[in-house]
């Protein structure tokens, strides 16, 4: 120290990060940080040299002594010892926090025009809010086939009040996310952001939702673009299952929900915009949001919403549905035969008993791939894996298959396998069904049921699905099914339930669709009479519930008093589809 130093030890002292533009000034930092690098050396051996003395001699010092390397880490005298697990001395603490036992309660306000506001004042920061209404493809005519897929697109572009730039700038400004979502049955618009930006994204989440302007620009840009999203061979199974739900239904349920692309020439701005009009009304329109304070969202929306006309209520015009089952084949090439065999199930989300059988059936047969299970533990110890996977080396993916609707669902098992083995993958998918005439063993029943739980409670902790859970449930049933309440009735659930409702569910006729390298040999009319020839039950049986003749309450009144079943089984890792949070199985997903 002391002694000039050369540009070379310098610059090795400095290290290539330091970049000083002055001799005298390399000089200066050289030595500072050459000192300094000396004292901490001289400080760490004096500490190792003491620790080394006291190990040996086994005595330890009456004062610690503040220049030794712990007590020059520690700060000497001035560290802290009083552990975390008790309080610290002289500090009085104040009030804690007292975390809400309950749920937060539904809270409901109606327009007069007959919308709806319904909000759960849930912690955090943030804040989800999403427009729900009756309006889907089971309204479209031949006029607006396509409509509600084009609508989909459509969300969120230029209204009567702003452009698409502009809507986009906004929402970059807010940090929000939009999204919107078209089904058979619904249409949903929704945006997340902080609370603090809650009236601006209130404002153009309405906006967009009442006052479309449908630019033609845009109305011809989302055609193209959902001409080449249909054009994707990834998107196959998506169709297949769009091929089987149009294809088993005759009714509102058969009018496609995916288009044809090439042939949306007749949905013009103004065919867009009567569509909108004549669905888009009070009285099939719910507000949901999650996150905030009811009255400020009923003081900020009330004002847009009641420009809307009531119209009539959804119940009144909905389009009438038959089952018939069908045998659909989609055209096309692929290395894997895949198949989807289902079967109806009556009652659909608004026979909620039925509906949670259907769900914890589903986590029951649960399935995956060969490839992987999906995550550690996820569906390994489901039937289809164990007895599926497991077994048929020719298998390459298997699980179970939903697609949930109001008044009616499909339920069964989606496979796919090397070609030459493609009816006999289609045996061995009877035949899983068809185990479950019987009881399943209880551990499977208990470790479905859990499985179902801790999915839609791991759901429900997301704003954006506690919102679009409460939209959709005030759209399909009027009110409020909470999770307490359907943990109540998974919990229900035994053994006998689950073989009741399966052989309710085979007494229906199949419905087999597939694509691929040998799925157009498929032996459909074997399949029918195979079911012909089984008696399961009577069809007007209900699912083993009590009949919900006193209403809702009262089957939760019934269910809380105990039911009667035999012993259980089963558990999954199907896709999550239940009444409460992500209800939107593939009935309700996007294709988009």
């Amino acid at each position: 120290v002391g002694t000039a130093c050369d540009g070379t030890a310098c610059d090795g002292a400095l290290g290539p990060s330091a970049v000083l533009d002055h001799p005298a000034r390399q000089h200066t930092a050289c030595c500072n940080y050459r000192v300094s690098m000396r004292r901490g050396v001289q400080l760490l051996r004096q500490g190792l040299l003491q620790s080394y003395r006291q190990l040996h001699t086994g005595n330890a010092p009456a004062a610690r002594n503040t220049t030794t390397f712990p007590s020059w880490l520690s700060n000497g005298a001035g560290r802290i010892r009083t552990p975390l697990t008790e309080p610290y001395p002289g500090v009085v603490s104040g009030p804690g926090y007292n975390l809400p036992q309950g749920l937060p309660p539904t809270e409901v306000t109606t327009l007069s025009n007959g919308a709806r506001i319904v909000s759960e004042a849930s912690m955090g920061p943030t804040a989800s809010m999403g427009v729900y209404v009756n309006s889907g493809s089971i309204y479209e005519t031949a006029q607006t086939t396509g409509a509600s897929a084009l609508l989909e697109c459509l969300a969120f572009k230029a209204t009567k009040h702003r452009d698409t730039m502009r809507i986009m700038k906004e929402v970059e400004l807010l940090g929000a996310n939009i999204a919107a979502n078209g089904s058979r049955e619904q249409m949903g618009y929704t945006v997340d952001c902080l609370r603090s930006f809650l009236p601006a994204a209130l404002e153009l989440l309405c906006d967009c939702v009442i006052n479309p302007a449908f630019v033609e620009y845009d109305v011809e840009e989302q055609k193209t673009r959902l001409h080449m999203l249909l054009s994707n061979p990834d998107i196959q199974l998506t169709l297949l299952t769009e091929l089987l739900v149009r294809e088993a239904y005759s009714g509102g349920l058969g009018h496609p929900l995916i288009p044809d692309p090439t042939n949306l020439q007749h949905l013009t701005p103004d065919a867009l915009a009567q569509f909108v009009k004549q669905n888009y009304t009070g009285k099939r329109l719910v507000l949901a949001g999650a996150g905030l304070q009811h009255q400020q969202l009923v003081d900020l929306a009330a004002p847009m919403l009641e420009r809307l006309p009531a119209g009539q209520d959804a119940s009144e015009i909905e389009p009438a549905s038959q089952y018939r089952g069908t045998h659909a084949y989609l055209p096309g090439s692929a290395p894997h035969a895949n198949l989807i065999l289902a079967f109806e199930y009556t009652g659909g989300w608004r026979d909620i008993q039925g509906s949670v059988i259907m769900t914890v059936l589903t986590y029951l047969l649960g399935g995956g791939n060969s490839f992987s299970s999906g995550g550690p533990g996820k569906g390994m110890h489901s039937r289809l894996y164990t007895r599926v996977l497991n077994y048929h080396n020719w298998v390459h993916s298997c699980s179970s298959f939903s697609n949930t609707l109001n008044n009616t669902g499909l339920m069964g098992i989606q496979a796919s396998c090397d070609p030459p083995f493609a009816q006999k993958m289609l045996d061995v998918m009877c035949g899983e069904l068809e185990s479950l005439t019987r009881p399943p063993p209880a551990e499977q029943l208990e470790r479905a049921k859990l499985m179902a739980l801790s999915l839609i409670q791991t759901a429900l902790e997301s704003k954006a699905a506690s919102a679009e859970d409460l939209g959709r449930q005030f759209l399909t049933y009027g009110h409020r099914v909470n999770l307490r309440e359907y943990e109540q009735m998974i919990h229900a659930v035994s053994g006998k339930h689950i073989a009741e409702f399966t052989r309710r569910l085979l007494s229906s006729t199949p419905s087999l669709a597939a694509y691929g390298e040998g799925a157009d040999k498929l032996d459909y009319s074997g399949l029918v009479q195979r079911y012909k020839q089984i008696n399961y039950t009577d069809r007007s049986v209900n699912s083993g519930f009590p009949a919900p003749a006193g209403g809702l309450q009262t089957v939760f009144d019934k269910l809380k008093q105990g039911l009667t079943g035999g012993g259980g089984g089963g558990s999954s890792s199907g896709s999550f589809s239940s009444s409460s949070g992500d209800r939107s199985n593939s009935s309700r997903r996007s294709f988009i």
